[in-house]
């Protein structure tokens, strides 16, 4: 179940990932906010949750901000609940993911397997929300895509060499919980099974190039309004929440969340400047 234990690390998944043409480190520039709050100054950086190693080093401006800071904070540190959330992802004995799905949709399921070169068994005990997270990066992972190369993932660790502290603004059991509700909908299999990857080509691209307009625009494209209101305009209402707490700290935080998070009116930025905040754009 290894192919399981790779999808258990990125629970936090917006789904903004690609096998678009090979990236390297010079020509991503991220956009990035400088938050200012009672005389201190923090961070804003949105994240891709997979990457790749070519990726590496990121841009001095964003490197730079980062060593300037006290406290990372990050959606969720995956890596220590592997086997909470692995367990949490297996139907119980006895069943199988064929039994749960209808023919016309497990005979779908079938033959996308068949088209990654893998035999459906290999997911045959999983949930059907489970099977769809699985079916949303799949293609990625076999393009060479990696969780250990995602941005929040990195700076976890730079975080930890540097003995930095650390905060989860989520639980592993809130994002286990929204997947399954967000992909309890055998019609959103069917979806994943069917879309193609253009669109997710340009959303990382757009990331690339710090481009927030046009992100926004292919998310209310490609996420419908209620899906949007549970997977980014709640969660941002309850960070900035939180997030406003930790400013009143006077610790100097970079912020790393997924960058459908940072995009439009409901977006942590926006949301931060009207609870009080300033932030401004840095590139």
């Amino acid at each position: 179940m290894k192919l399981v234990s790779h999808i258990t690390k990125m629970l936090s998944v917006v789904i903004l990932f690609s096998i678009a043409s090979l990236s390297y480190a010079q020509e991503i520039k991220p956009a990035l906010w400088k938050v200012e709050h009672q005389g201190t100054t923090s961070y804003l950086l949105g994240s891709i949750h997979i990457g790749k190693g070519d990726w590496y080093p990121l841009p001095d401006y964003i490197m730079d901000a980062f060593n300037n800071t006290e406290v990372l904070v990050v959606e969720l540190d995956g890596a220590q609940s592997t086997a909470a959330m692995t367990k949490q992802m297996m139907l119980p004995a006895g069943q199988t993911l064929q039994s749960k799905l209808s023919p016309k949709t497990y005979q779908k399921f079938d033959a996308y397997m068949k088209k990654m070169g893998m035999p459906v068994s290999t997911l045959a005990q999983l949930k059907p929300w489970a099977a769809a997270t699985v079916i949303a990066v799949l293609p990625y992972l076999r393009a060479g895509f990696d969780p250990q190369f995602g941005i929040d993932v990195q700076f976890i660790s730079r975080a930890k060499n540097k003995k930095m502290a650390v905060i989860e603004l989520e639980t592993v059991q809130f994002q286990i919980d929204l997947l399954s509700t967000l992909f309890s909908s055998e019609d959103m299999l069917v979806d994943l099974l069917e879309q193609p990857l253009e669109e997710s080509e340009k959303l990382i691209d757009f990331w690339k190039a710090g481009k927030i307009a046009e992100l926004e625009a292919l998310i209310e494209k490609q996420m419908p309004a209620d899906q949007r209101e549970v997977m980014l305009t709640a969660r941002n209402t309850r960070w900035v929440k939180q997030l406003t707490t930790m400013f009143n700290s006077k610790k100097a935080h970079f912020v790393v969340v997924g960058a459908a998070h940072l995009t439009g009116n409901d977006g942590v930025p926006a949301l931060l400047s009207k609870a009080g905040v300033k932030v401004t754009r840095l590139k």
